[in-house]
Parts: C-alpha cells; sequence; structure tokens
C-alpha cells in the first residue's frame, strides 16, 4: 500500500463544490503540520516553519467532512499522494503541484473531543462491526 498518514491543523476553510462532470462532491483543503523544536541556546521552545499539503476528499468523504471540519481543526488525514500538475494557459511551464487524496479524515484526538454521528444506510449489514438491527 502507498498509503500516507498526516497529523496537522486545518489552514483555510474547507471548500465543498460538486464536480460539473459528474455531479460527485468535491472538498478541498490545507493543512499545516508543525514541528517544535527545544532551541538549546535559549531554552524555549519553538516552532518550525509549517509544511502546507493540499488535501482533496471526493463523495460521501467529502460531504461528511464539509460538514464536520473547520478551520484551526486538529486532524489526522489518510491517503495517497498524487500529481495535480497544471500548464496555465498560454504558458510553456508546467506548474508543479502535488496534493493527498483523502481516503479517511478524522479528528485528533489527543487535541480534541467529538461526538459521533453515523450517516443512516451506510453500514453493510452483513459487516461484524455495523450496527445489527435488534429483533
Amino acid at each position: 500500500m502507498n498509503e500516507i498518514t498526516l497529523v496537522g491543523n486545518i489552514g483555510k476553510k474547507p471548500e465543498l463544490v460538486h464536480s460539473e462532470r459528474t455531479g460527485d462532491a468535491v472538498l478541498r483543503f490545507s493543512i499545516a503540520q508543525n514541528e517544535r523544536y527545544l532551541d538549546r541556546q535559549s531554552g524555549q521552545w519553538r516552532d518550525a516553519k509549517p509544511v502546507w499539503t493540499d488535501v482533496v476528499a471526493f463523495r460521501d468523504l467529502a460531504e461528511n467532512a464539509a460538514q464536520s471540519l473547520h478551520t484551526g481543526d486538529a486532524v489526522i488525514v489518510i491517503g495517497k499522494l498524487a500529481d495535480n500538475s497544471y500548464t496555465p494557459a498560454g504558458e510553456d511551464r508546467e506548474v508543479r503541484r502535488t496534493e493527498l487524496r483523502a481516503q479517511a479524515i478524522g479528528p485528533d484526538l489527543r487535541r480534541a473531543s467529538t461526538t459521533l454521528t453515523r450517516r443512516p444506510g451506510r453500514e453493510r449489514t452483513e459487516s461484524t462491526t455495523a450496527p445489527q438491527p435488534t429483533a
């Protein structure tokens, strides 16, 4: 598997759109990963320069995340890196862009708490982890 996991804070408001071609939901946002280090000269903790990553989610994940995520939220994103490079109109140079195509997004429960709300009809009844109907 070529999955990676990133932990960071949402840097800008997640933007939900629907594809003109397919009608599928598409959510885009960015997260910042910040490392902290101890400055040995001053004895103070310092923040390193953040590393920004563009994240894109599709369909149900996009819809659910759009309802749940806000700027500044601490999140964990699992996905695959993808090339999203393009050539601007009228130019000969390619603009290189890499994005994380999310397969799962969740809150970082080390820095927040949440209440989970299941969406009806999403579980498979034969699943051992899905709520089972009561008789």
